[in-house]
């Protein structure tokens, strides 16, 4: 049993030797093969690198300009320059209304003198407006009348016989007395039958007539309602940021509409000196001149509105101040700038390239914002684009037109006709030359639209 076994044993023991040697000759030669090609030379062939392609963008000379206003719009409500209500002096019935005193300019007509006034309509100062019954008011003025006449002739006898001696000082005293009495009670009859005509007070408008006819007035009723819109107030609340900008006497633009191609100019007449305990705006009033001039009428060809005014009580409106004057400002297009975490940056074309510049803004105007810091003089800023780009990026440049018959029109710039031309080989060839565009050293006055605000 043991012999037949041991012949099976020897030959296992074989196999496995055969099996590792086998193991080792292949790794070995796995080893010799990458030896083999580790020693082996490099190629000298190498992979030409990626150009860039040019991206096309539009862009245009930033220039700055001379002076530009630093304004801003507020909304604002027209009121009047004065609201008049006529009241009754005396006690009456009101029996009828005035009639004119003197013609009247209303709605490209005359109103002419004599002729009754009506709601809605001009009046001038001294008009009368409402005739109150003065039946009673009459009597008094007879009796008050008749009494002055009797303590005048009293006055005059016994001033008589004192001068020769017949008449006490007392007798005389009480005579003048009553002498006096009398006239200050005719006085008193003479101005209230006077002001049973009542009279405008200011010129303007007639608004309402707040009795009718036939109604009872008594002193302190009001009776007529003037509104004095020869001159209009523009009130408006400022933020307190820019109220200390203001100062009274200052010239204010007012606009019946954001887009009003003829704004109205007025003065700042007054300043509150208290802000809004609420709001911390302070309230200013603008006054304009409101009534269409003959002249201003005939260049139109057409009065602005019914009525021969501007602007009418109550009508919300955009009042234009201005903070200050700048000089050298440069203004850019609000898309033009790429709003970042932290700053806003730009993009300016350099040698053919993008060139990324941070800058700091200003105000804003519009579709244009100022750029205090970051930009020079005959910078070629790219306005549309821009988001394309990186720094370093080539770009084809095409050159955005000024505003006129063309406007919105684009016209391919040397500059991009330079850089965009590939050579031989398939890469884009760098601009050698600007002749679209003088050497920055002369820098010359190209504005665009939206540096002629």
């Amino acid at each position: 049993m043991k012999t037949a076994i041991e012949p099976m044993q020897q030959a296992t023991s074989g196999g496995r030797w055969r099996s590792r040697l086998v193991t080792g000759g292949l790794l070995l030669a796995g080893v010799a093969v990458v030896a083999i090609i580790a020693s082996m030379p490099a190629s000298q062939t190498q992979v030409p690198p990626i150009e860039r392609v040019p991206v096309n963008v539009k862009a245009r000379r930033v220039e700055p300009i001379p002076e530009i206003a630093d304004s801003f719009d507020l909304t604002a409500v027209v009121q009047p320059y004065a609201t008049v209500r006529v009241a009754a002096e005396v006690p009456g019935r009101i029996e009828s209304y005035g009639t004119r005193s003197k013609e009247a300019r209303w709605e490209g007509g005359i109103l002419p003198a004599g002729s009754k006034i009506d709601e809605g309509q001009p009046v001038t100062a001294g008009d009368p407006l409402v005739i109150l019954n003065r039946d009673l008011l009459q009597a008094r003025f007879d009796r008050a009348s008749a009494q002055y006449e009797y303590d005048k002739q009293e006055y005059q006898r016994i001033l008589s016989l004192y001068q020769r001696g017949n008449a006490s000082s007392a007798e005389m005293r009480l005579a003048r007395t009553r002498h006096d009495v009398s006239k200050a009670d005719l006085d008193e009859a003479t101005r209230s039958l006077a002001r049973t005509t009542i009279t405008a007070l200011i010129g303007g408008i007639l608004n309402d007539w707040p009795m009718d006819l036939g109604e009872y007035a008594v002193p302190g009723d009001a009776v007529a309602e003037i509104v004095d819109i020869e001159k209009v107030k523009v009130c408006a609340d400022v933020p307190e940021r820019d109220v200390g900008y203001l100062h009274v006497g200052q010239t204010a633009e007012v606009l019946s509409s954001p887009r009003d191609p003829n704004p109205v100019t007025g003065t700042v007449t007054y300043i509150n000196a208290l802000a809004d305990q609420v709001t911390r705006a302070t309230r200013i009033e603008v006054t304009v001149q409101n009534r269409v001039s003959e002249a201003d009428a005939s260049a139109a060809g057409t009065l602005s509105v019914k009525g021969e005014y501007r602007l009418r009580s109550g009508q919300i409106v955009d009042v234009r101040l201005t903070r200050r004057m700048l000089h050298n400002v440069f203004m850019v297009p609000l898309a033009s700038v790429i709003p970042l975490e932290e700053g806003k940056e730009v993009y300016v074309v350099v040698d053919g390239k993008a060139e990324r510049r941070t800058v700091e803004i200003g105000f804003i105007r519009g579709r244009s914002i100022e750029i205090t810091r970051g930009l020079e003089p005959g910078d070629l800023l790219i306005v549309e684009g821009h988001r394309l780009v990186s720094p370093g990026q080539p770009v084809s440049v095409v050159v955005a037109q000024d505003a006129g018959p063309s406007e919105g029109g684009s016209r391919r710039s040397p500059v991009a006709e330079k850089t965009s031309a590939p050579d031989p080989q398939g890469r884009a060839a760098e601009p050698t030359s600007r002749p679209g565009f003088p050497p920055a050293a002369g820098k010359p006055s190209t504005p665009d639209a939206e540096n002629t605000l």
